[in-house]
């Protein structure tokens, strides 16, 4: 990815790791927050740039592995 793609609004993940539930107050788990949230935000992204897949198509690649990998191991 490059620089363009990765611009997350640092106030926005401030405001999100504010409000995140599962905050136990430590350090380890407000990274754990931030994480998730990165990962979200990124995934949000690439929906609106139009590289998301529907279920159905998630449903067929899935099935494509599950095939394959049942034929190799039996």
């Amino acid at each position: 990815m490059n620089k363009e793609q990765e611009k997350i609004e640092i106030e926005n993940l401030v405001e999100l790791l504010k409000k995140a539930s599962t905050d136990d107050g430590t350090f380890s788990g407000s990274l754990y927050d931030l994480y998730v949230l990165i990962g979200i935000a990124k995934g949000v992204n690439d929906i609106n740039q139009g590289k998301g897949i529907s279920l159905e198509e998630l449903d067929r690649e899935m099935e494509a592995l599950y095939e394959s990998t049942s034929r190799k191991f039996g």
